[in-house]
């Protein structure tokens, strides 16, 4: 046997076995190649899909929070002159001039009838709503536009949410009577190729109020003189008017005893209260307030944290610029006094011998003692008061003034929240 020619093809096989292997492998990881960089891909598509999804989330909390706090007169966006006046009001907020351009739906204000620009004008060639820079920086932030305005009915209503039928046991809805705007934005965000657009409606949550000019979570009232007034009437804080036709709500509600307070009146006092219902005014209360709930909610807000003290001729807000002040402990105010406008929140006692003037809500965690002259004590709004440690008391020339008017105004206080969410 030829040994020779057979060692010659056995080679010959395992060199033609080893070139085919090779192939293989070499097509096994071309393929895994292939593979991994279509799995790179995808996976960097996922990553700018998302960055582009954060960005326009970015965008529209920008405009939650200019929109939120009317305080912020370096920031706030929204509309000064109130939506009454004029419900096509709308802001772009942009990285770069003209950006809003981008947005598909740009032009459909030239065509809604409404001024949407606040020139009184009406659909003219070109009107688009108003572009304001956005606030914050850094190469992170890549959403070109985020657009809001308000939630309009189809009659071009605005829509607002709050208490739409003065009913404390109620929840809050939507609504065209009572309440604060509900606002859509549209936020558009970019990551490269990833483009992605997302559209959110958001309200105000309605200040946790109560249709009286005074809550009191106790029945132990003393009442000095006769120059005092505690009314249920629906003043107007800007008047200085009781607002004709709006009905009137009781003096006085009361988680404890109406008779009790009642029974502290004299007669020659007892029209010194007046409000729904026959004179005096006072009534058992429908809802039981957490007021240590309200209280802790609103303490974060405070503008103005004060110590337990005497104040005279201080200045807290005002009738139109409402703020939060927190005393933590009791709060005597004498003399000159004090004023202000929002929302003032007592830990202690309330003790106001001097003048004192307050547009809003006084939430008073211990008693209250009112015995002011002079000028006298006037507020436009509620005085909540826990009370339960010594006891209330109201004389001097001090007027408790219930005002709607005066109570809506503390939903500015409180952020948009979000309550729906769509991408487009």
């Amino acid at each position: 046997m030829d040994t020779h020619k057979s060692n010659r093809s056995e080679r010959g096989s395992a060199l033609l076995i080893s070139l085919l292997v090779l192939l293989s492998l070499t097509l096994i990881g071309g393929l895994f190649m292939a593979q991994t960089k279509t799995e790179t891909q995808v996976a960097g598509h996922d990553v700018r899909w998302n960055q582009a999804l954060y960005h326009a989330e970015a965008g529209y909390g920008e405009v939650l929070a200019r929109m939120s706090d009317v305080r912020d007169t370096t920031n706030f966006i929204g509309e000064a002159g109130g939506w009454a006046s004029n419900p096509g009001w709308g802001r772009y907020v942009v990285l770069s001039n003209n950006a809003s351009g981008d947005d598909p739906d740009c032009t459909e204000t030239e065509s809604d009838n409404l001024d949407n620009d606040g020139d009184g004008q009406v659909d003219e060639n070109g009107e688009r709503y108003p572009e304001v820079a956005t606030a914050q920086s850094g190469d992170a932030v890549s959403y070109p536009w985020a657009k809001v305005r308000y939630k309009l009915t189809p009659g071009d209503q605005v829509v607002l949410y709050g208490d739409h039928d003065r009913d404390a046991t109620t929840p809050p809805v939507e609504n065209v009577v009572r309440g604060f705007p509900v606002i859509r934005v549209t936020a558009q965000g970019t990551q490269g190729t990833a483009n992605r657009t997302l559209e959110v409606e958001a309200y105000k949550v309605p200040f946790q109020i109560i249709d009286a000019a005074t809550y009191a979570e106790d029945d132990n009232f003393v009442f000095n003189g006769t120059q005092f007034l505690v009314s249920g009437q629906d003043w107007d804080p800007d008047t200085g008017l009781v607002v004709a036709g709006n009905p009137e709500v009781p003096g006085i509600l009361t988680t404890g005893d109406p008779n009790a307070i009642s029974g502290a009146l004299n007669p020659q006092q007892q029209n010194n209260v007046e409000g729904q219902g026959v004179e005096p005014s006072v009534q058992l209360s429908p809802v039981n307030l957490d007021l240590q709930a309200l209280r802790d909610a609103y303490v974060s807000y405070a503008e103005h944290t004060i110590p337990q003290s005497t104040y005279s001729n201080v200045s807290w807000g005002s009738r139109t610029e409402y703020t939060v002040v927190h005393c933590t402990g009791d709060m005597h105010v004498s003399g000159g006094g004090a004023q202000g406008g929002g929302l003032l929140i007592v830990d202690g006692d309330l003790d106001c011998s001097g003048q004192f003037t307050w547009y809003g809500l006084v939430l008073v965690m211990g008693d209250i003692t009112f015995t002011g002259g002079g000028s006298g004590i006037h507020i436009w709004g509620c005085v909540l008061t826990q009370g339960g440690i010594d006891q209330q008391t109201v004389g001097g020339n001090a007027d408790i003034l219930y005002s709607s008017i005066a109570l809506q105004r503390l939903t500015a206080i409180a952020p948009y929240q979000v309550a729906s969410w769509q991408e487009l």
